[in-house]
């Protein structure tokens, strides 16, 4: 052994067999002729007004209603706001167990 070189055996998980000339042959002409007829689909007009209209969106925020929120607030601050534990515990159990 000259060296420098190494002798190793291939490892496969499998017997190798040999694909026959014309199968092989066939196969290229096959994915050949289906990536020459795929016609290759160009960006759609759409696109740009899709982009914008997200970006809108999320410069935007999230939906808000700031005349609740602030009448919330006041009632929280004037000591006026009353919750009911069970109805906030019923809603939550619902809302889980039905995923609504």
């Amino acid at each position: 052994m000259k060296k420098g070189s190494m002798m190793v055996d291939p490892v496969t998980l499998w017997p190798i067999r040999s694909v026959p000339k014309s199968v092989a042959d066939e196969s290229v002409r096959t994915a050949h002729a289906q990536a020459v007829s795929t016609p290759t689909r160009a960006p759609a007009a759409g696109l740009p007004k899709l982009v914008n209209l997200t970006t809108e969106l999320a410069s935007a925020g999230p939906p808000m209603d700031h005349a609740r929120i602030a009448q919330l607030r006041q009632s929280i601050a004037h000591g006026e706001y009353s919750h009911d534990i069970d109805a906030i515990a019923d809603s939550m159990i619902r809302f889980f167990r039905t995923g609504e």
